[in-house]
């Protein structure tokens, strides 16, 4: 089960006011990087499609709930959820051009140390390309020709390690299981230019003073 933004996050992160967690998104089953689940079904549709203006944004991402058969009583609600949060709470227009940001925005302080460095190891994992190491940091749920196939040919870029400040404690979140005394994470992945398509999703566990993280997800 994977909490899908209905519209990519890589398209609508530059827009005014945008926050991932108050953008429209819905719990699709499976990992996106896996065809063959629910959600993995929606955003590779979805990445078929263009996303240069709000408007194709929005069409894409209900092309994609189209496409993993979400029935269409659903998909209108969805739409209606997207329009009202693009159209009506942030005063954007259809035809408002899609850019990717370029610089890093103002944010919070830094995430400790050793937050940092363990989710450093999976993005430097990423960058080289060890699919293998990252299965296993799945804990063997993400299969090693979906992660290759989704940093490689459906969002394929030189990726590079981020700077440290994009190491920041918004990337993280408490879990919401009131059970789960760990976070979760949500960070972009990088190139040479700025933030890349892609980011990364997992969690965070402390346990004798040592973090350890899992992946979840490589999402656009």
């Amino acid at each position: 089960m994977g909490d899908h933004l209905i519209v990519l996050h890589s398209a609508a992160r530059a827009c005014p006011g945008y926050d991932r967690h108050e953008a429209p998104s819905m719990l699709m089953h499976g990992s996106s990087v896996a065809r063959d689940t629910e959600h993995g079904r929606a955003v590779t549709a979805q990445l078929t499609r263009r996303h240069g203006t709000l408007e194709e944004a929005i069409d894409a991402g209900i092309f994609g709930l189209s496409a993993a058969e979400v029935n269409r009583g659903v998909r209108r609600q969805a739409r209606a959820a997207c329009e009202d949060y693009f159209y009506n709470r942030l005063g954007l227009t259809p035809g408002y051009v899609l850019r990717r940001p370029t610089a890093i925005g103002d944010g919070l302080e830094l995430l400790p140390e050793p937050m940092y460095r363990v989710l450093e190891d999976i993005v430097e994992l990423v960058v080289d390309g060890d699919y293998e190491e990252l299965r296993e940091v799945s804990r063997n749920r993400l299969e090693v020709e979906d992660l290759r196939r989704r940093v490689e040919d459906d969002c394929p870029e030189a990726l590079v390690l981020p700077p440290r400040e994009v190491y920041r404690v918004e990337a993280i979140t408490k879990a919401d299981d009131p059970g789960d005394e760990g976070w979760t994470y949500f960070l972009d992945l990088w190139t040479e230019n700025g933030p890349a398509r892609l980011h990364i999703e997992g969690g965070l566990e402390e346990t004798g003073g040592r973090f350890e993280a899992t992946l979840d997800d490589v999402l656009p």
